[in-house]
């Protein structure tokens, strides 16, 4: 028996797929292109739930995530009807993942909607939607960055960004972005992206203390044995600034400098994300930082 290839599930943010406006392949079920290329007809979303209907047809429901809503709509007659009956489970105030199929609708207007159809829903932690959350962010950052230089010269092709050091699917995405939506407000959408407050749920705990109590972790706890306790942000911004030849300040400069001031890489990307959100420094190309 032959087996269909199953579509993959894209991390994408609401914004990204309620920008779309292209449609590609076949009628009833096309694959829709994102303003960042991602060529998609299922995603995979994490968020909270800020609507529900439910009546004797179908189940509507509202998902929040980082930068807007995705709606989610489950049929109660049909093939899907269990789906119907599992997504009817939840409530508002839930944090969820799903996982589904999108539909389009176009109107008269040249308007589109998208409904995703659900395929599994499931109850997560906060730690699960954070962890979404993060991904979606550097996945959304590598592919804007590729288009950024797909932009610069039409002559650029997707062996042009496989040589720049990205992968397959980010360059082939970039070039896809630029012949669809060129005229897409990009930095607004970085903007978007940096302005996100990713705080995690989780704190990071410290070894236990001389009397046997654990804490939560300092700056101080987390200097070099010995020396004084540094100020994470300034001590990161001093660097790039100090050490930008013109280029940018590279990532894994970076990460060695503070390795041995004592902060950990976690710590790094922390700090850096927060700088970009104040616009302090900006990622002027892959993994290449700059002082504002």
């Amino acid at each position: 028996m032959a087996y269909t290839k199953r579509e993959t599930s894209y991390w994408v943010f609401s914004r990204e797929l309620k920008d779309s406006n292209k449609l590609e392949g076949e009628e009833k079920r096309p694959y829709i292109i994102t303003p960042l290329g991602t060529k998609l007809k299922r995603v995979l979303l994490t968020g909270i739930i800020t609507y529900k209907s439910s009546d004797d047809r179908m189940v509507k429901v509202t998902v929040a995530d980082y930068l807007g809503s995705f709606y989610i709509t489950g049929f109660k007659t049909g093939f899907s009807s269990e789906m119907a009956e599992e997504l009817d489970k939840y409530n508002v105030n839930d944090t969820v993942v799903v996982m589904g199929k999108v539909s389009s609708f176009k109107t008269d207007e040249g308007i589109f909607y998208f409904s995703i159809n659900p395929e599994l829903i499931k109850k997560v932690s906060d730690i699960e939607r954070y962890f979404w959350g993060i991904r979606a962010s550097y996945v959304s950052r590598r592919k804007l960055l590729a288009i950024t230089e797909a932009l610069k010269d039409e002559n650029v092709t997707a062996d042009t960004l496989l040589g720049l050091g990205y992968s397959k699917e980010e360059a082939d995405d970039a070039i896809r972005a630029r012949d669809n939506y060129h005229d897409y407000d990009f930095t607004s959408y970085m903007n978007d992206i940096s302005s996100i407050n990713f705080e995690s749920p989780v704190p990071v705990s410290t070894p236990p203390r001389e009397n046997g109590e654990a804490g939560q972790a300092t700056l101080e706890d987390e200097k070099p044995s010995g020396s004084e306790a540094i100020n994470v942000e300034a001590f990161l911004l001093d660097y790039i600034k100090s050490n930008d030849s013109g280029p940018g300040c590279k990532y894994d400069d970076i990460v060695i400098s503070c390795s041995n001031a004592g902060i950990p890489r976690e710590k790094v990307d922390e700090i850096l994300n927060s700088l970009g959100s104040m616009g302090e420094i900006y990622e002027v190309s892959l993994k290449r930082y700059k002082a504002l």
